[in-house]
């Protein structure tokens, strides 16, 4: 008999005795409870076991992240732009001879594209290129890293976040429990020392301030909005008519950070994207729009410095609380107005500026901003934008700073601080309203209470910031 018939044969007998043992283990698993017991322990043996296996892979890859960050923990990166282009490249080369070696290599090469990432000026995207380039096991190891290492990154921030000189911490403090008992904590600014009543426990200055749009162009400073006296004192842009400065050193302050990417250079051009963005802030009276664009110009250029901050700006405001915002026709039309102004200038700023993150950011504005009296006259008439800010001053606002302290600051109808703005620019003072206790939250107001009842006080904070007050005014009048 030929070969070939032999295999057929003895594969076709295979074949029938494989149906028949089929038909075998179906008849006593549906007839023979001894059997489905026996079958059902040896089903969880099995998954008990590949689920040891797989925590045993996941904590040797646990392991071996610890170790990674633990060995370059101390590790000088680069600063320099030239310096760090030319560490990435290293990296990302060594990476790449490495996983080619094959499973042995892989560790190795995790490590070299981790580093690369630390310096790279965007991230995010090298993860894209990542995620489709390198062998799924090292992918993995990356991201297994960075992730370890934004954890501890997080969870470090609030241990030298604020600075000690500033009198405050930041602390967890509880808010009540949900419906099913869970404790409920929050925020809060905490004084690390006694203060009289009227001393000052910090000051500081904003990420980003933004004037009331009537007033542009006028009498204010458009970097620290200090009221400038006499038209000889004013400092103009060189390349637009928009703006003035009080000085020269807040002209190129904000040349530097901002300005210089959000110049409308009208003088040059009269139909730029960044004077479309201007006119929009201009003709519906909100300031908002065009602080968040100095907001993401000044990101920018704060990474192009390469300081070797551990904490950006970005860092810095994505744990502060903020407004949910439904999207609108107004919110659709400031993110095409943003992209355009700086799309041109600020490489994939079109793909980072998306609804969901234009409405968070738009939404910790909302919240946590401040409002800013810095002019001499406080008979002054200013139109108000209808935009939220945090405010009891009776003189006229001009306009609104973000600070990265004092947003974690609480709301009091009855507070034991007060802002002032000593200096008449948009540095900001806490000011002792009583004698303040090492161990006491600090609180302010963020609504005139005037003659307003606790329900009106409550239904205003409602309305602004979406909290019912449950400070001990509001709790214990009617």
């Amino acid at each position: 008999m030929k070969t070939s018939h032999i295999v057929a044969a003895t594969v076709g007998t295979v074949a029938v005795a494989a149906v028949g043992y089929a038909l075998y283990f179906d008849s006593k698993r549906r007839s023979d409870p001894e059997f489905r017991r026996k079958l059902k322990k040896e089903r969880k043996r099995a998954q008990k076991q590949q689920k040891e296996e797989e925590q045993k892979k996941e904590a040797k890859t646990t392991a071996t992240v610890e170790e990674v960050l633990a060995s370059i923990k101390d590790e000088d990166f680069p600063t320099s732009m030239e310096a760090r282009e030319k560490f990435c490249m290293e990296q990302l080369s060594a990476g790449e001879a490495l996983f080619t070696r094959g499973p042995e290599g892989y560790e190795m090469a995790a490590v070299c594209f981790f580093k690369a990432l630390k310096v790279y000026p965007a991230p995010a995207e090298l993860v894209m290129v990542y995620q489709k380039t390198i062998p799924p096991e090292v992918f993995t190891l990356v991201m297994s890293m960075l992730s370890m290492d934004v954890q501890k990154k997080q969870e470090k921030y609030f241990t030298v976040f604020p600075p000690k000189e500033m009198n405050v911490k930041i602390g967890e403090l509880p808010e009540g429990v949900t419906a099913d008992g869970q404790k409920v904590v929050r925020r809060g600014l905490i004084a690390i020392k006694d203060f009289a009543a009227g001393e000052t426990i910090y000051s500081e200055t904003p990420i980003i301030s933004g004037m009331e749009p009537a007033l542009e162009g006028g009498e204010f400073c458009h970097y620290c909005m200090k009221q400038i006296v006499g038209e000889e004192s004013k400092v103009p842009c060189s390349t637009c008519t928009k703006v003035v400065f009080c000085s020269e050193t807040c002209e190129k302050s904000a040349a530097t950070e901002f300005h210089t990417v959000l110049c409308t250079k009208d003088n040059e051009d009269a139909s730029s994207p960044e004077r479309a963005l201007f006119d929009y802030s201009k003709d519906s009276n909100r300031k908002y729009p065009d602080m968040l664009a100095k907001f993401l110009a000044k990101m920018v250029h704060e990474e192009t410095l390469n300081t070797g901050e551990e904490y950006n700006l970005f860092d810095h405001i994505e744990r502060l609380r903020y407004l949910e915002i439904r999207p609108s026709e107004a919110e659709e039309k400031e993110i095409a107005l943003l992209k355009a102004a700086l799309g041109a200038k600020i490489p994939g700023i079109e793909e980072f500026i998306n609804e969901e993150r234009y409405l968070t950011l738009k939404g910790k504005l909302l919240y946590n901003a401040y409002g800013l009296s810095t002019s001499l006259d406080n008979e002054r008439v200013v139109e108000p934008s209808p935009e939220n800010n945090r405010s009891v001053h009776d003189g006229p606002l001009v306009g609104a700073g973000f600070y990265r302290v004092t947003s974690y600051m609480s709301h009091s109808c009855e507070p034991n601080a007060k802002v002032a703005f000593a200096e008449h620019d948009n540095k900001l003072s806490i000011v002792a309203a009583r004698d303040v206790k090492a161990g006491d939250e600090l609180h302010v107001g963020f609504i005139k209470n005037g003659t307003l009842t606790t329900e009106e006080r409550r239904q205003a904070l409602f309305q602004d910031y979406r909290f019912k007050c449950m400070c001990p005014m509001c709790e214990t009048t009617d």
